[in-house]
């Protein structure tokens, strides 16, 4: 009974997330002065691969996210971002742009625009300098403390982004305070580094959670690299928390300003598809074991004693019934989005 419960949950989930992004719009790019502002996912997993969702599944996703353009980026692979392409095609909106999660020991680097994969057995700048033989930018995803070994000065030198802003942070000042220590040492040696905000998104956490507002001068993959190559980015947080260029920063909160909400009853039925769909996953998981598991034949649940008033094909005899830092501006009335996660794992 628990069982199907719990599967009705999760069906019930799924439904209810169907219905709050039935007919949602395309999110309209918006404009602040010649730049063109669009909100981005820079380090999102898919399927076939290390993800939840293919392609076509994703890119509707991040539609209802309110997102102009997300990158693919599995680990130390590319077929993914390759149907994505092939599925969307270079003109569908939003932007689905190939990359790659470059996944070594001692680092993880996101790759936005790659051509062709980059083995994960090469040094942090050697890594790099092959990203940007491709004309590709290259991000460091989620740098806290473990990481920063891996990526020494020679890649720091080099990168053209670093996620400031990741899942991780949310409820953890420890790696809030690590991710923001290695973007400022890195800018000390690299000023254009670009601020990066990334879900790190697989299936659980809801895709742009974390974001980045990229200031492009054309809606393309070769507007958005330029972009990120240029630094021209602010990256955000659902806890409120904005960081990068303080000019750009304000003008990404007019942006927000300005932008329309969901509608209430969207936002609810947003709700009610995590819990139920939480609750009901939670519930097969801790129950599955309850269900009794029938032989072949329909004789007595396996490891059972044979019921006294069951006959020997199992069966019961007839009528028996068996049983404000320029990097780092944070509000001081924080307010958690109703997608904050209660317990994330750290990074993938």
């Amino acid at each position: 009974m628990i069982a199907r419960a719990s599967a009705g949950l999760l069906i019930a989930g799924a439904l209810a997330g169907s219905l709050a992004g039935a007919g949602a719009s395309t999110h309209t790019p918006a404009h602040d002065g010649e730049f063109l502002v669009l909100a981005g996912d820079f380090h999102v997993h898919g399927f076939p691969g290390d993800g939840a969702l293919p392609a076509w599944a994703l890119r509707d996703e991040a539609r209802r996210r309110g997102l102009d353009v997300i990158a693919f980026t599995n680990h130390n692979q590319r077929l993914a971002g390759r149907i994505g392409r092939f599925v969307t095609g270079d003109t569908a909106t939003p932007l689905v742009l190939r990359g790659e999660e470059i996944t070594a020991a001692h680092y993880h680097i996101a790759v936005v625009g790659i051509e062709r994969a980059v083995p994960g057995t090469l040094s942090a700048a050697e890594a790099i300098a092959a990203v940007h033989a491709q004309g590709a930018v290259a991000i460091a995803a989620h740098p806290d403390k473990m990481f920063w070994r891996g990526l020494d000065e020679a890649a720091q030198q080099t990168l053209d982004g670093a996620e400031i802003a990741h899942p991780m942070i949310l409820g953890d000042p420890i790696s809030r305070a690590q991710l923001i220590a290695f973007t400022r040492s890195t800018r000390e040696l690299n000023p254009r580094l670009a601020a990066i905000g990334s879900t790190d998104y697989h299936y659980r956490q809801p895709m742009g959670l974390c974001r980045t507002y990229i200031f492009a001068r054309e809606y393309s993959e070769a507007g958005v690299i330029e972009a990120i190559r240029a630094g021209r980015t602010v990256a955000f947080d659902p806890e409120g928390g904005t960081y990068g260029d303080p000019d750009l920063t304000e003008a990404v909160d007019r942006v927000r300003t300005a932008a329309q909400p969901p509608a209430a009853w969207r936002r609810i039925l947003d709700a009610v598809s995590g819990i139920a769909g939480m609750l009901g996953l939670l519930g097969l998981i801790v129950f599955r074991n309850a269900v009794p598991r029938v032989a072949p034949g329909g004789a007595s649940p396996l490891g059972a004693e044979p019921s006294p008033v069951t006959n020997a094909l199992g069966r019961a005899p007839s009528g028996e019934t068996r049983r404000q830092d320029p990097l780092h501006r944070v509000p001081k009335n924080i307010v958690r989005s109703v997608h904050h996660p209660t317990r994330l794992p750290r990074f993938c």
